[in-house]
């Protein structure tokens, strides 16, 4: 079969969506030795197999112009060149004029343009709200991150249960604990750090609810319940998170709180395996894979109990809350008193962390676009 993928995520900052894409095509390039793969982007990307039966597809696109239109126009075009079998839009949009003949996957990570509108710029929801609502109506089938993404599809974009199918996330191999003592030195280093640190990983925007997670921190400083540091590891996105003015409330310096910006996969497990606690108070999330990645490297966790995130956890992490700083403070504070919690959570969490590979996820990706079992 003659698949095409939608890559232009590979050509951006390498964020939640991108690491998806990427892990994916990785894993397809070792398990598929049947199928032709043509790779469609706006912008140049890195790609180091030298496989023939993979193709790289870019048309030079000005940058001032949105990837959105791209792809309905010059990708699309290179698209119908290229006699697929299947287009699999693995971010929420599909070319929407392509022919009956090509079958189409469409992969929703979420519906934050529906559940949490207000966390999005008015472009970014207007333009998903067009483009993914279409698409959606259009794909022949729906891969859902979680259960959770999989029940909103239905009940809000009506799409029948026979044409979604739920695919969880993976989680890398490196991803896995570190001597806890030499990775606190490391990132000490690294990043100019105190040795007694939590950390939080996700972009620096509304739907991250960070401003909550700095209150709940400057709550336990100003008690003196914990006098080390909160480390935020993500790079800065849409709306006005104003971290600084939250930090001044609570008293706090850019020696309490330190934003690390982007870090690199090399480093994320160091940062989790050195972490006293790791906490994520988004308000909502279609998959959430820091999650997983802060369970396979063995750190406690204090997440928020909304959307997908309880079904991904399970029991391996203590559940508030992301509206209430109180308890999201009460919650960080048990896990540094209750060793035995603390341990159990850890526990659990590598336990859990043992289902979500990479190399399931495209088995079953491959499975979706071909119709056939790998």
């Amino acid at each position: 079969m003659r698949i095409g993928i939608d890559v232009r995520p590979l050509s951006r900052p390498f964020t939640g969506i991108a690491r998806y894409v990427s892990s994916i095509l990785g894993e397809l390039a070792k398990i598929d030795t049947k199928n032709s793969y043509y790779l469609y982007s706006d912008r140049d990307f890195p790609w180091e197999f030298g496989i023939p039966r993979w193709r790289k597809r870019v048309a030079a696109w000005p940058r001032w112009l949105p990837g959105s239109l791209w792809v309905q126009t010059a990708g699309q075009r290179m698209i119908l060149q290229d006699n697929l079998d299947t287009f699999w839009g693995p971010a929420h949009t599909l070319p929407l004029r392509l022919p009956a003949n090509i079958r189409k996957v469409l992969t929703m990570h979420d519906v934050v343009w529906l559940r949490y509108p207000e966390t999005m710029s008015f472009y970014n929801r207007q333009v998903t709200r067009l483009l993914a609502e279409k698409s959606v109506r259009q794909a022949d089938q729906v891969v859902a991150d979680s259960t959770a993404t999989a029940a909103d599809v239905q009940a809000l974009l009506r799409v029948p249960a026979s044409r979604i199918v739920v695919i969880y996330s993976g989680v890398s191999g490196h991803y896995h604990p570190h001597d806890h003592h030499r990775a606190v030195l490391y990132i000490a280093q690294r990043f100019e750090a105190q040795q007694d640190y939590i950390c939080s990983v996700g972009t620096i925007e509304p739907r991250k609810n960070l401003l909550t997670l700095i209150e709940a921190f400057g709550m336990l400083r100003n008690r003196r319940q914990f006098q080390g540091q909160l480390l935020i590891a993500g790079g800065q996105g849409w709306g006005k998170t104003n971290i600084r003015r939250a930090m001044l409330k609570w008293g706090l310096g850019e020696k309490d709180v330190k934003l690390l910006g982007y870090v690199s996969e090399e480093e994320m497990p160091m940062l989790y395996s050195g972490a006293k606690a790791f906490v994520f108070p988004s308000l909502y999330e279609g998959f959430g894979l820091p999650l997983v990645e802060a369970m396979a490297c063995g750190v406690a966790i204090v997440a928020s109990n909304t959307s997908s995130i309880p079904e991904v956890v399970e029991d391996a992490a203590l559940l508030v809350s992301p509206y209430d700083s109180e308890a999201m403070a009460a919650g960080i504070l048990r896990l540094f008193n209750d060793t035995q919690l603390r341990a159990a959570l850890i526990e659990r969490g590598l336990r859990r962390a043992q289902g979500f590979t990479w190399e399931a996820t495209a088995r079953r990706v491959l499975h979706t676009l071909t119709g056939v079992a790998p």
